[in-house]
């Protein structure tokens, strides 16, 4: 245990705006401003407006603003701060802005309104962003759950919605949060990650990349599997840009994410109650009705529950070259769940019928970690084999992790297990089987990271 005189190691800090302009003088003339602005601003018009003509009305009544009020001097540099967070008070996200606008912040943990958090490049930092108050925190949430139709209030204090350029948004206030507002928002990826960025950041070794791209071509059943922020459906984008033009795929989610660039893609996203507590529509729901489409793959963002029976029994029955993400932090440990899952769902199944439909459900599990250096990388591959106790697996690549190096990574090293795969003749009956085995040669010195 840690002895109670050590406080334990906070963070480490990102600057993302310069405090030294923020004096008193600023204070009180954005404190004059906001008051000004509420005023003048009829609200109503304004969002009868597009997004830049909004932007241009606000903007010309805060330069008016600027101008007119010279009891408070402001330097050239406050002005211009002045402006832009005024603008995203009024119009935007509020101090929120700033990080969602940043590329390469991909997480946004508020933990009430002194204490921002984010995630930059697998990293946590806790940020300078801050709000004025809990009451300015909970507006801005207000604002946000308000454009996706949702609301949150004493009666209903959580929300998890989809914020207007795609990321995840999840939100719960007090009562049930003692300390304030907490905000998490899971920024949506405008650039897609290719399979070929996998080795640029040794997420994955070029035979493992050429590999997984020759399964998603040849149409296996494939399972993402991985903790919490590992990259799950990151590896589903990249793992779809495998898939023919000429094919029907159906993608059901959450919250949509997923990006596919195919000519014939359906995009189903779930439906959360509404506020009487009627209308939701579940992914169960959703997978039966996307089997009456007519698909050639169905793409589940994440199984989580009882659509667990439809979505093995859809790829026992033809529908070929279908993925899903889990929650798990094993191949094994996936198996597991997927057994659980069918078994709260209420099918009745023996434990060894249920492992047998897993088994001849799903080709493969490819298993992700994030690990100790804040990286992601694909850690095993697993070969899904039938047996007579329903189901086991066969690791065909494997990653070794070794120690930190002098700039804080990890090191390690991808290799093959040189095991041929029962799926080989499906690989030959698209003409990759050569392709296939050359990826799995054992006699090409692992590349040490």
């Amino acid at each position: 245990m840690t002895p109670a005189h050590v406080m334990p190691a906070e963070a480490p800090s990102l600057v993302f705006t310069d405090r030294r302009l923020e004096t008193d003088d600023y204070r009180a003339a954005k404190a004059l401003l906001g008051e000004a602005l509420v005023d003048r601003v009829d609200f109503r018009f304004l969002d009868t407006l597009s997004r830049e003509a909004k932007r241009q009305r606000v903007s010309s009544m805060i330069e008016g603003f600027i101008s007119n009020e010279n009891s408070i001097p402001l330097t050239a540099e406050q002005e211009a701060l002045l402006k832009v967070q005024a603008l995203d008070d009024l119009l935007g996200f509020g101090p929120l802005e700033v990080l969602l606008a940043d590329p390469d912040v991909s997480d946004i943990m508020v933990n009430g309104h002194k204490r921002v958090y984010v995630e930059k490049k697998g990293r946590i930092y806790l940020s300078d962003i801050r709000f004025v108050s809990e009451r300015h925190l909970l507006g801005v949430i207000q604002k946000i759950v308000a454009q996706v139709g949702r609301r949150i209030d004493e009666s209903s204090p959580m929300v998890d919605a989809r914020m207007p350029d795609g990321s995840r948004f999840n939100a719960i206030i007090p009562p049930l949060s003692l300390d304030g507002c907490l905000v998490s928002i899971r920024k949506f990826r405008r650039q897609k990650m290719a399979m070929s960025d996998y080795i640029t950041y040794h997420s994955a070794s070029p035979e493992m990349v050429e590999f997984l791209s020759i399964c998603a071509a040849i149409r296996l059943n494939i399972l993402i599997s991985g903790g919490t922020g590992s990259g799950k459906t990151t590896l589903l984008n990249a793992l779809s840009g495998y898939i023919g033009p000429g094919e029907r795929v159906i993608t059901i989610e959450d919250t949509a994410e997923l990006q596919l660039h195919q000519p014939h893609v359906l995009r189903l996203e779930t439906r959360p109650p509404n506020m009487e507590g009627s209308g939701e529509i579940s992914q169960r729901q959703l997978v039966r009705n996307a089997l009456r489409m007519r698909p050639d793959r169905i793409i589940l963002g994440e199984i989580r529950g009882d659509e667990v029976v439809d979505v093995m029994a859809a790829m026992n029955t033809g529908h070929d070259g279908s993925m899903a993400t889990i929650h798990a932090n094993h191949p094994r440990d996936a198996i597991n769940r997927l057994e659980n899952l069918l078994g709260m769902s209420g099918v009745n199944l023996s434990p060894q019928a249920m492992r047998a439909q897993i088994g001849s459900a799903l080709h493969m599990i490819v298993q992700l970690s994030r690990m100790r250096d804040g990286s992601r990388r694909i850690v095993q591959i697993d070969e899904m084999v039938p047996s007579e106790g329903g189901v086991t697996t066969r690791t065909l690549f494997a990653f070794k992790p070794g120690q930190l190096d002098m700039h804080g990574n990890l090191t390690g090293y991808y290799y093959s297990t040189g095991i041929i795969p029962n799926f080989l003749p499906q690989a030959e009956y698209y003409d990759k089987d050569q392709d296939l085995l050359t990826c799995l040669r054992t006699d090409i010195q692992p590349q040490q990271l």
